[in-house]
């Protein structure tokens, strides 16, 4: 019979747990090679996505660009008379527009019931677009519509038709002009674009149909995409996923739309074989783990036949030793020599343990004393200490009070020695004067330490109350058993008490004691975000007292605080005791009335406005009669945020005033609308005295050019600003407003006119160049209107002898369109004689590209907000970029401004714009006359 194999080879030898511990050893850098091997796919695949992306993103933008080319190709189009006259006329135009055109295989115009009136390539047969669905949508939409796959029967090409409406003098939609994009040239854009090995790449429409592959384009366009690859475009629209394809080859495929919504509804897809990207991974991996098996073997065979020699016989002697110390043969040694490894050790330690042994009596009874010193130590020092410490066993029962615990408690040590902490440690709720948790309780309940809640009072058995704060902790034995708990705790009464005292200065008003200001709007945005969760009905007050100017300046502020006091005694029985009533500042008040209906808000604010009204305020010899307006705003909602609740209810007390005051008035949305009317008549006054003190400014800002390839040309624009009393430079967007309202803007634009070229005549004259800088100065739309304006200015030209080219006029886009008769008037009467035109804050819209043929222009400055989002908004440098491109078509240079940073800068260069304008260019500097210190912002 064969003997088992645990008797040949025993499982519980250290030889056979050291082979064990071997290969234990090399289970770690296997997992991590087999994880390392999995992290570098993952990353592989990661950067794979990450390329892929970035590659199927560009596909997208160059099939974008090119539709977007055809878009303001038709835009333009649709605006030609030619499309208006008879068909022949029309075919004859549109087969010239073919011929100058690349890439497409036919213009044409449809009208609105779908026939095909007029054609670049000649139709054999009537065609009609009614059915088409880019045709439906160009109409529904007013808007450029890109269609889906078709092939021509006239052209036999693969094609994609897109549609532009063409509009009437009214506006409305009179018929639609289409052009069919040739395949092979929307495939030209993606063609350059180097592709990984293996690689496929995919366009196709909203119906599934390819329009552009690469590689084998002609095999494939026309074709339907794979309905599992169509639906991840689908639902994916741009991101990646790994799909199959119907070559069997599972790749990871990125996805991105060509351009936005309103420019197509086509999807690019570019995939790559999953194989090729982890091939490099998987290979490094089967090298690494080949070479471990080596590692491993030979590891194992070090281990059978070394490990005998160094360990196993030197252990057999270290259990022999053992044996006889446990036998109580303390003169046996190890016999081995000392070392520093383990076993060396550890014969050391055998050896050493029966001089331990001896010595252990001794050793014992001086533990003992040391121990004794240090508990009469700690004893000392707990009676010593400034806090009140009590310990307990581990039923809760008291142990021990130091001194301090026997004062705040009114229990000595001795009498409270085994009775429970909750009846010695008596706690409760400063505000609530409910019981609090006992600290020994929840500690003994959590085993963890504990802390107090804040406000804590400590009951002592006096009866004297002490507010305390502390924490407890469980006693542990060596085995981290609890055997009691420590308390620790301090009388913190007189800090709480200046806390307290603090926090009610924080919140009231020192004169009237009354809520302040900051407290106020806090409770009222609790209030308001409560709305959110919970529908309540609340109102706000604002009073503001009538009379309180005059009594201040008749007797002094010493009665003016008095009189504040006493309506203050009015006020506050008037309130209920749920509502906040505060000073708000000077002669101001505020009330929050909470829960309250708007027929009890008016109801309470009529109460307190006859109180203050019925009160006379006596001061020495004198007798005032005071009012107050008040302002109600009635809430239920949190639409509002507070700053537009307190602006509501200052308008609403505004209006009060304005009404007569001594008056409550409910505020209503049009309340705003006089308020600005109000303020714009204030604007009105200051402009008035702004002339008569000559407070005028100019302030000039270069506009520099940016590009390489064209001539310099050096100008400057020029912006007004006012100072006010103080000195301080007011913004033109401060005052605008009131001054076309008020019809100032044409005296303004004459007195620009007159300070600039009298300043800008005389530093020509001193600097005698034959090419003189160029001012920039803008026309506002009253000017434009005043016929004589063009008179005005070329009397100033002559008076000043100042060159004509020597000066642009600019005009807001909105002008310019809103008022094309007068705009096409001046520019016609200045821009013959020498004068450069600019047309100002151009893009809006982007609906002034009907018009800027009729506008003799020679600059468009782009509206800065297009500029100011460029830099992270894809739309917006679109925008910038077909600007540039009609432009350029049309001679007329571009003018960047609000170019705020270096990023925005290079942008604009990379897209071709002329001249830049903006703080990152240069800053505002005082043109004439000299500002203040204080620049405009």
């Amino acid at each position: 019979m064969k003997k088992p194999l645990r008797s040949h080879f025993n499982f519980d030898s250290l030889r056979v747990r050291l082979l064990v511990l071997v290969l234990l050893a090399i289970v770690p850098p296997v997992i991590l090679t087999v994880y390392g091997a999995w992290k570098e796919r993952q990353q592989a695949i990661h950067m794979a996505e990450d390329n892929l992306q970035q590659l199927t993103q560009l596909a997208a933008t160059s099939e974008a660009r090119s539709i977007e080319g055809a878009q303001q190709l038709l835009s333009v189009l649709s605006t030609i008379p030619e499309l208006r006259g008879d068909a022949k006329t029309c075919n004859q135009f549109l087969a010239g527009i073919l011929r100058k055109n690349e890439g497409y295989v036919n213009f044409g115009l449809a009208q609105l019931d779908g026939s095909v009136s007029c054609s670049a390539v000649p139709l054999n047969d009537k065609v009609n677009l009614a059915g088409r669905s880019h045709f439906k949508r160009s109409i529904q939409d007013r808007a450029f519509a890109a269609g889906d796959y078709v092939f021509g029967n006239a052209t036999r090409k693969h094609a994609i038709n897109l549609s532009y409406p063409v509009f009437d003098n009214n506006g409305a939609v009179q018929a639609v002009i289409f052009a069919a994009l040739d395949l092979s040239y929307l495939d030209r854009f993606v063609s350059d674009i180097a592709l990984p090995d293996g690689a496929v790449l995919i366009t196709a429409d909203g119906n599934g149909t390819i329009i552009a592959r690469r590689p084998e384009p002609e095999k494939w366009i026309g074709t339907r995409a794979s309905q599992a690859l169509f639906d991840v475009m689908i639902k994916v629209g741009f991101g990646t996923s790994e799909l199959t394809d119907s070559d069997g080859i599972t790749r990871l495929h990125a996805f991105a739309p060509v351009g936005t919504n309103n420019i197509s509804n086509f999807k690019v897809s570019i995939g790559i074989p999953i194989k090729d990207i982890v091939a490099p991974a998987n290979h490094l991996q089967m090298m690494e783990l080949t070479t471990l098996a080596i590692i491993a073997l030979l590891a194992l065979l070090a281990a059978w036949f070394v490990g005998d020699v160094i360990i196993l016989r030197r252990v057999k002697a270290l259990v022999k030793t053992a044996n006889k110390i446990a036998a109580g043969d303390l003169d046996a040694r190890t016999g081995i020599k000392y070392g520093k490894e383990e076993i060396s050790q550890l014969a050391r330690a055998f050896d050493s343990m029966v001089i331990s042994l001896q010595q252990h009596e001794s050793d014992r009874e001086l533990s003992q004393a040391i121990l004794f010193a240090e508990k009469e130590r700690a004893q000392v020092t707990l009676e010593s200490i400034a806090d009140a410490v009590i310990t307990t066993d581990k039923r809760g029962n008291i142990e021990y009070m130091n001194p301090v615990a026997e004062t705040l408690t009114g229990w000595s040590n001795i009498e409270a020695v085994g009775l429970p902490s909750t009846r010695v440690f008596k706690i409760l709720n400063g505000y609530t004067r409910e019981p609090v948790l006992n600290p020994v309780e929840l500690v003994l309940q959590q085993q963890s330490n504990v802390e107090l809640i804040k406000d804590t009072v400590l009951l002592s058995r006096d009866g004297i109350e002490y507010a305390v704060e502390d924490s407890a902790a469980p006693i542990r034995n060596r085995e981290g058993l609890i055997i009691g708990v420590v308390l620790v705790f301090h009388d913190v009464s007189d800090s709480r008490k200046l806390a307290i005292q603090l926090s009610h200065q924080a919140a009231h008003d020192p004169l009237t004691g009354l809520f302040n200001r900051r407290e106020f709007e806090r409770r009222l945005e609790l209030a308001i975000d409560t709305l959110a969760r919970q529908s309540k009905q609340h109102a706000l007050l604002y009073l503001d007292l009538d009379q309180f100017k005059i009594v201040n300046d008749t007797c002094g502020h010493s009665a003016g605080d008095e009189l504040l006091r006493q309506i203050t005694a009015l006020l506050q029985p008037l309130v209920r005791d749920s509502d906040t009533l505060a000073r708000l500042g000077g002669d101001e008040f505020g009330a929050f009335l909470e829960n309250c209906s708007p027929e009890s808000a008016i109801r309470i604010a009529e109460k307190l406005r006859q109180t203050i009204c019925d009160f006379h305020f006596v001061w020495q010899d004198k007798i005032f009669p005071i009012g107050v307006s008040i302002g109600l705003v009635n809430f239920n909602t949190n639409a509002l945020s507070l700053p537009d609740l307190l602006s509501a209810a200052d308008t609403a007390c505004y209006v009060a005033k304005d009404a007569g005051r001594n008056r409550v008035h409910i505020y209503r949305p049009e309340d705003h609308q006089l308020a600005v009317r109000e303020g714009e008549v204030k604007w009105n006054e200051r402009i008035q005295k702004a002339f008569e003190n000559d407070r005028f400014h100019l302030l000039a800002q270069g506009i520099v050019n940016i590009r390489s390839d064209q001539k310099s040309f050096s100008f400057d624009e020029l912006t007004l600003v006012m100072a006010d009393e103080s000195g301080r430079l007011i913004p033109t967007s401060a005052f605008l407003p009131a001054a076309e309202r008020y019809h100032f803007m044409p005296t303004i634009d004459r007195w620009i006119i007159r300070t600039t070229f009298a300043q800008h005549a005389a530093t020509i004259r001193n600097a005698r160049d034959a090419h003189p800088h160029v001012m920039l100065i803008r026309v506002s739309s009253n000017s434009l209107d005043d016929e004589s304006f063009v008179d005005f200015i070329q009397e100033q030209f002559v008076h000043y002898a100042l060159p004509y080219q020597a000066i642009c006029f600019a005009i807001a886009e909105t002008t310019a369109i809103t008022n094309l008769t007068r705009a096409l008037h001046f520019i016609g009467k200045l821009k013959p004689l020498g004068c450069q035109i600019a047309l100002d804050d151009f893009g809006s819209g982007m609906s002034s590209f009907a018009y800027l043929k009729h506008l003799n222009v020679d600059f468009l400055k782009i509206d800065g907000s297009y500029v100011k989002g460029m830099a992270n908004d894809l739309v917006d440098c679109a925008k910038i970029e077909a600007i540039q491109n009609i432009s350029s078509v049309m001679g007329i240079e571009t003018i960047a401004q609000n170019v705020e940073d270096e990023i925005t800068l290079d942008k604009l260069k990379k897209i071709g714009i002329g001249y830049a304008q903006g703080s990152a260019i240069s800053p505002k500097i005082s043109f004439y006359p000299p500002a203040s210190k204080n620049p405009a912002p």
